[in-house]
């Protein structure tokens, strides 16, 4: 099996195990999509569920936008878990506070931010993910600091973005104090774990 992944790569298993997902789509222009291209490109059910998220857990959807991600997060960890979705836009929030509520999804808090603070309790977390932000951070080494002191124990980080921007995040991951575990990510992206180095 380990041949099969070398040879395949992340992006390729990926594909391979998602159904309509093609390594052609990995460099397509978001703004170019309609909604469902734009699904069948970024892959969000099985971004998420490569997560591994479990019930009950604390997540936050860290520069959630409008909450591409954070309803699935919410269904992730189920109504014990609990979602934090936080932005520098609280335009943005507003439309992550009319999601959809089910009785399977934990609640979903919004917290309007900086750029420069994550705006997070110390030690409550399972899980921070950063999708598609940890470029736009003006100092990404000392936020990736801060963001160790929020985690519980045990706790991580994921950051899921274009893959031209993996190395840059590795490097500052590995300056902040974090082992980097690379995950199945749609193909043209990626999808990392980043655990604190004691």
């Amino acid at each position: 099996m380990r041949l099969a992944l070398t040879s395949l790569g992340l992006a390729g298993l990926f594909a391979a195990l998602v159904p309509g997902c093609k390594r052609a789509e990995a460099d397509r222009p978001a703004r170019a999509m309609s909604s469902a291209d734009y699904d069948l490109w970024r892959q969000p059910d099985a971004v998420v569920a490569a997560l591994e998220l479990r019930p009950g857990d604390a997540v936050v959807d860290l520069g959630a936008g409008r909450g591409y991600l954070t309803g699935r997060l919410a269904r992730a960890v189920g109504p014990s878990g609990r979602v934090v979705a936080t932005d520098i836009d609280a335009g943005a929030l507003a439309a992550v506070k009319s999601i959809a509520r089910t009785p399977d999804m934990a609640p979903i808090e919004t917290r309007a931010v900086t750029a420069d603070e994550p705006g997070l309790e110390a030690g409550a977390y399972d899980l921070i993910l950063l999708a598609e932000v940890d470029h736009y951070l003006p100092d990404r080494v000392a936020y990736l600091g801060r963001l160790r002191s929020v985690l519980a124990a045990g706790g991580r980080l994921a950051v899921e973005n274009r893959l031209h921007h993996r190395k840059g995040l590795v490097a500052d991951a590995a300056r902040a104090g974090y082992r980097v575990i690379d995950r199945p990510a749609p193909p043209g992206q990626f999808l990392v774990i980043l655990e604190p180095i004691p």
